[in-house]
This record gives structure tokens, sequence and C-alpha cells, in this order.
């Protein structure tokens, strides 16, 4: 009996061991057919921290009360995969866009302000520069001038990102055999690649430079439309292109026809899309705002995802450079979060106090009327009519002031800085490569393993 038991015993062990080895060999096999990816996408929310996807997801259900479990998730939750960490390599624990940038290029950690460089100042290698080594297309995205930290990290090497008009000569610099650094550009900052000259500078007109050497130069989104071979430049915005909430959504179509140029080419391409403005949305407090870019990036994310999972051969990895306003759901001790208040803003507090700083103070109460909607406390009437009164530089600052008062009292959102804060931000990954993504990670993790891939 006992011999029969261990029979048996050893049978099943065996029948277990060879599934479990045919098991292992289909997934290894599978592995090793999916562990170079022949095109590789980077998406960065530049400022989008975990809060915002929390905000968004309320935000897009637009209801001002639950009763049940009925919020359904958004695009970034179905395809949450894991956080990382962001941290530079110096004392603060919290990020700039140019350090993060770097670090996301390269895999190396930095200072805050360097654009490609490490703490002693020596030149980082990029996934781009690596790519183009091996013959791959490289291409970057952006909302706000191309020159901007985020978007500059991954070509450029300057002591500091406020050197925009050195990073655009960069750019507009062939190597010795006459080659460029991109093959696709696409974004704003017109203004640095075109300049006047001055009793410190000297004209340039770098798109002029990029047209009669063989760099095709298309300066609205039809133009981008209508091209059909790279090199491009595409050159959309004098500086960053306006907020959502003040305009419309561009960044999916940006990409599609990025895309499109970039597949006709039939090379292997590495790009990189930034979402620029969650930043510039945080930095200004600005929840609606902030909002509208959100739905942008999920626009684009609902486009992104279908296309590298009928692909197949394309990874796509999305997180954000660092968190921005320390934005919280729930301010002064209020349980709330209005969401449905927030979709009633119709206007970015930037372009409202703009608008009103020129305006004849009677236009004023019809104006806020039509996009802040809310009913104003005596107290908040009376600021409005204060602030009217100032004159000089400081006058749109103070009405953005009042403004922000008002939407964040309605809305119940919360902010702690004007700047960045230092907490784990998000990572999306969809495709046959998501798994890499997975768990808890840091930016190097991230840059590394596209840089991996480039080599193989």
């Amino acid at each position: 009996m006992f011999k029969k038991l261990v029979s048996s015993t050893l049978l099943r062990t065996s029948v277990v061991l060879a599934l479990a080895s045919a098991s292992f060999s289909v997934t290894a096999s599978d592995a090793a057919e999916q562990e170079a990816p022949r095109n590789l996408i980077m998406v960065i929310g530049d400022g989008m921290g975990f809060p915002y996807l929390s905000a968004y997801r309320y935000f897009k259900d637009g209801r001002g009360m639950t009763n049940r479990a009925d919020i359904e998730y958004t695009t970034f939750d179905r395809y949450l995969v894991g956080a990382a960490s962001t941290y530079p390599a110096d004392d603060t624990l919290v990020t700039d866009s140019a350090s993060s940038a770097t670090t996301l290029a390269t895999g190396y950690k930095t200072y805050n302000g360097s654009i490609g460089l490490d703490v002693d100042g020596q030149p980082l290698k990029s996934m781009m520069e690596y790519a183009n080594e091996r013959g791959m297309l490289t291409a970057a995205l952006a909302t706000v001038q191309i020159t901007h930290a985020t978007p500059a990290a991954f070509f450029a090497k300057v002591e500091n990102r406020r050197q925009q008009n050195e990073i655009a000569d960069q750019f507009a610099t062939q190597d010795d055999d006459g080659n460029w650094k991109f093959d696709l550009l696409v974004g704003g900052g017109r203004d640095y690649f075109v300049r006047d000259g001055d009793d410190d500078n000297v004209a340039v007109d770098h798109l002029e430079h990029f047209r009669n050497n063989g760099v095709q130069v298309v300066e609205s989104l039809q133009g981008l439309a209508s091209a059909q071979s790279l090199p491009l430049v595409g050159m959309l915005a004098d500086v960053n292109m306006p907020y959502v909430i003040d305009d419309q959504p561009r960044l999916k179509e940006m990409t599609e026809q990025s895309l499109r140029l970039l597949e006709s080419a039939d090379r292997p391409f590495v790009i990189m899309i930034e979402a620029s403005m969650i930043d510039w949305c945080g930095h200004g407090n600005d929840i609606g705002c902030a909002m509208h870019e959100m739905a942008e990036l999920e626009q684009l994310l609902d486009f992104l995802i279908p296309y590298v999972e009928e692909r197949g051969d394309t990874a796509l990895v999305v997180t954000a450079d660092h968190s921005t306003g320390g934005l919280t759901l729930g301010a002064d001790g209020h349980y709330q979060f209005r969401a449905a208040e927030v979709r009633r803003q119709g206007r970015s507090l930037r372009a409202m106090a703009t608008d009103l700083q020129d305006m004849p103070w009677i236009d004023w109460e019809e104006y806020i009327e039509t996009h802040l909607p809310y009913p104003l406390s005596t107290e908040q009437q009376e600021a409005i009519a204060n602030v009217a009164e100032y004159e000089g530089d400081r006058h749109r600052e103070a009405i953005n002031e009042v403004l922000l008062d008002i939407l964040n009292y309605h809305t119940r959102a919360g902010w702690t800085t004007g700047g960045h804060t230092g907490e784990d931000v998000p990572v999306i990954a969809a495709g046959p490569w998501a798994e890499h993504f997975r768990g808890t990670q840091d930016h190097t993790d991230i840059a590394k393993q596209f840089i991996e891939w480039i080599n193989r």
C-alpha cells in the first residue's frame, strides 16, 4: 500500500512538474518574443500626482451626490500598474521638471535645474542618443515650448533649464555628418527659434535654417496633418499653447499625425509625449484648469492604448515627473470635494484675470458670473470691488488671488503650495510590456528599461 501511495505521489509530482515545465517554456518563449519592443512611447503628465487621478475621476463623473459605489473608473485607473519615486540628487527630496526629465531620459539622477548633465556638470547620454545610434527615429511632443525642461532634457545639455535660447540653438545644430538630434519635434516655442538681435544677442532664424537644410517646418495643426515626410518641426505657438479650458484639446491630434509620419518612415521609433500644462494649472492652484488638462490626457490615452494593443510591437508607459500644488480633495476642515462645482468653471483663472485687468469695471459682474457661476458672499463681492481699484503690475495677480479664493471656497479644492511636492507619482502602462512597470519603482528604473530595450 505504501509503495502504491509513493508511486502515485511520484506520478502526480512528475505530471505537475511536466506541466509546470511546459507552462514555463511557453511563458519564457512568449517573454523572449516580447523582450524587445520595436517602438517605445513614453507619456509624461507634467505635475500629475496621484491626487489628480482621484480628482479627475470625480470631475468626470460630475455629480454633486452619490449614494452607492457607482463612480466609474477612468482610463488612468484601469491601466494603473504602479508608482514611481521622483527625488533628485540633492538634499531636497523634491524635484523640478528639469532634473526629473533628465532622469527619465537618461536613467541617472541629477540636481534641480539640470538639463542632460549629471551632478558634476558632465553630459549624460539620453535614450534619444542611444536610439539615434541604433538607427531609430526620435521624436518629442509638448503643449508648451519644446525648449522647456521636459522635452529639452531628452535632447539638449545645459547647466540650467532657463537657458532656452541655448537649447533652441542645440536643436538647430547638426553633427559633423549633417545629422539632426531629432526626426520630429512638435510643440510651441517659436520665440526661442526666431530671435531679434539686440545689444547682447545676434538675430537668429532657426526655422529658416531648418528649411534650408532639409527639415520641413509647419506652423499649424493643419500643416502637420498635410505633412508627408520627416524630419519635421511643428512650431504651433510662440511660446506655449492655450489651456484646454480656454481653447480646445489638441494633444491627441498632434500625436495621431506624428505617429502617422513616424510609421510612414518604416523604422523603429522612440517618442516622448508631454501633457505639459497639468503642471501649469497646478502651479496656479486652478482646479478646473487642471481637470480639463487631465481630460485631454485621458483622450490621448483612449487613442494610444488601443494603438499599442493592436500593434503588439510597441511599449507604452505613462507617468509624471512630479506632483504640483499639493492638491487635496477637501480643504479647511470641510469633508467635501465639490466635483460638480468644478465642472461649472468655464475659463482658467489666469485667462480671467488677464481679461478683467483690461476690462471696464461695469462689465466685471457679468463676466465673472459667466465663467465662475457661483453665488458670491458679501465678503467675496467686496474683495472683487476692492481689487478693481488696484493699479500697476500687481493688478492681474491681485485679481487672480480673489478669483482663486472664490473657486477654492466653492469647490473645496485644497492646495499646500504653488510649487512641486515630493510624493510618488502614478505609473500607467498598456500593451505587451506593461508588466515591466508593475509595482514600486523609481524614475531611473523606467528610463533604464527603455534604454535596455533600445540597445538590444
